[in-house]
Parts: structure tokens; C-alpha cells; sequence
């Protein structure tokens, strides 16, 4: 094949193809198809100079493309995964094949980078992944990522010597709203539910639901947590949503709380329930 057919092959492949040559400032490319160019959305790829391959590549991935490229060809064929950044800011992600320059070669040491879009699966599997441990209504972890943090935490207590605190809180009357107003109604009142009890725990903290009306709120660093300030802020969270009803009016809702502190030596499920008999005992005692 001669090299203007090797090149019109290439510039007129759909697969996104960029040419990468070393330098004293780094790498940088030399050429790109048509498909790299729109797959990547930076005009000056079609410059002669080229683009610095560190004003294309993500941050966080360009010291390791670097080293894949600096390690030059080894018969590997493996692919690699790299995030491209757009001018615009946008990231698309790209498994990166390396290869042979061959005729388009502009010098001794040019590489040729076959880049596949993949950025939709990425985005799905971690969609599934997300699903696979979040509550599908709340978006809140579930109970099997609670328990995976909560064997973190304990592992971090071990270390520290600070161990979590535990809050089991309970929505009072979900089932008479439920019955009365519909699964609807009861719906977005656990929504906004998990909005508040997020928004006054910690970026540290976890905030689960843990099935139907229940949520559990794992605190760390239990010095740093005062148990019945925490209690409160929750029950003052949940008494702030308003549920709007079907008429146009709206109930405020209210939720009783049960605290203890974490014990290594007790399984979670046995903290839990020491948890769930605070929280019988809070929601009787704001009973009477």
C-alpha cells in the first residue's frame, strides 16, 4: 500500500487516530484523523505544531499515559483507558490502543493512538454500580454498602481509637399517610426525608436507608459527636419537611430517634438493635 492510500485510510477511518511524537516539553501530537478531531473537539489538533498531550489528557491520567508512552512499544497489545478533556471542560473517556506509527510516522519515536469512545459504558457501569448499592427512591446507600462503611469505620477505630455513633431513626406515622393520602404522598415524603437527614449529617457521615420508614445515620469520630445534639438536629431535620397533599395542603412529619455508640465487639446487627429500643423508647416518650 502506498503511503498517500495508507494515509487516506486512515484519515477516513471512523476510529479516532492521533499520532504522538516526544519532545523536550513532553509529548505532543503531530496528526490526527477527522474522527479524533471531532471526538476530542480541539481544532488545533489539526495544526501542525500540534497539541501538548498535557493540555488534552486529564490530570489525574497523564502521568500514566506518559509512562505508557515513555515505555514505548513492547509487544503488549493491551488497551488502556484514558479521559480526555475538551476545550469546552467536557471529559470523554477513551480505551487507548498503541501501535506502530507506520508510514505516517513523523520521526523516530512517533506512536500511533487508536482511541475508542467509551465513555458511555463507563457512565452505565457505574450507573449499575450505583444501583447495585443505593436505595432506587431515596438514592441513599443501602443496607449492604452501610454495613461495607461500617466495617470501614471500625477498621479506621481500631487505629484511631474513635469509634462511630450510631442513629436509628424511624418515621412516625408513614403508614397512616400511606393509607390516607397514598404511596405517592408517602413516596416523596421519604425523598425529602433522606434530602434533610443528609443535609444535617457530615460529608463523613453515612446516611442509609435501611428499608420502608427507617434510615440509619452512621457518624464517625463518635468525640466529635455529641449523641443527644445529634438526635435533635435529625428530629428537627425531619419535623422541617413539609409533605404536600393531593388537596394542595401540607403535614409536617416527624421521626423518633435511638442513639448508641458503636461496639466493635458486638456484631452491627446487635448494635442495631440496641439502636432501634432507644428509638421505641424516644418515640413513646414524645408520645406522652
Amino acid at each position: 500500500m502506498q503511503d498517500a492510500d495508507y494515509r487516506r485510510l486512515v484519515e477516513d477511518s471512523p476510529l479516532a487516530t492521533l499520532l504522538v511524537h516526544p519532545t523536550a516539553g513532553g509529548w505532543r501530537t503531530t496528526w490526527a484523523n477527522t474522527a479524533a478531531v471531532e471526538l476530542l473537539a480541539h481544532p488545533e489538533l489539526e495544526q501542525p505544531a500540534g497539541v501538548a498531550l498535557s493540555d488534552l489528557l486529564h490530570p489525574d491520567d497523564l502521568a500514566g499515559a506518559v509512562a505508557v508512552l515513555d515505555r514505548g512499544l513492547t509487544g503488549d497489545r493491551a488497551a488502556f483507558e484514558w479521559r480526555f478533556v475538551r476545550p469546552d471542560g467536557t471529559t470523554v473517556t477513551v480505551e487507548v490502543l498503541m501501535g506502530p506509527a507506520g508510514p505516517l510516522a513523523a520521526g523516530d519515536g512517533t506512536l500511533g493512538l487508536a482511541c475508542w469512545d467509551v465513555s458511555r459504558h463507563v457512565a452505565r457501569t457505574r450507573d449499575l454500580a450505583h444501583r447495585a448499592t443505593h436505595d432506587p427512591l431515596t438514592g441513599l446507600p443501602d443496607r449492604g454498602l452501610l454495613e461495607d462503611r461500617w466495617v470501614r469505620a471500625r477498621s479506621r477505630a481500631r487505629r484511631t481509637g474513635s469509634v462511630p455513633v450510631v442513629a436509628f431513626c424511624d418515621v412516625d406515622g408513614l403508614k397512616d399517610l400511606n393509607d390516607a393520602h397514598g404511596h405517592l404522598v408517602g413516596d416523596a415524603a421519604l425523598v425529602r426525608i433522606a434530602e434533610r437527614l443528609s443535609g444535617a449529617s457530615r460529608a463523613e457521615d453515612t446516611v442509609a436507608r435501611f428499608g420502608g420508614d427507617e434510615f440509619v445515620v452512621l457518624a464517625e469520630s463518635a468525640p466529635d459527636v455529641e449523641p443527644q445534639a445529634l438526635a435533635q438536629r435529625l428530629r428537627e431535620a425531619v419535623a422541617d419537611v413539609p409533605v404536600e397533599l393531593p388537596d394542595g395542603s401540607t403535614l409536617r412529619v416527624s421521626c423518633s430517634v435511638g442513639l448508641v455508640v458503636d461496639d466493635p465487639a458486638a456484631s452491627p446487627a446487635e448494635v442495631l438493635a440496641r439502636a432501634d429500643r432507644h428509638m421505641y423508647e424516644d418515640k413513646r416518650r414524645r408520645r406522652s
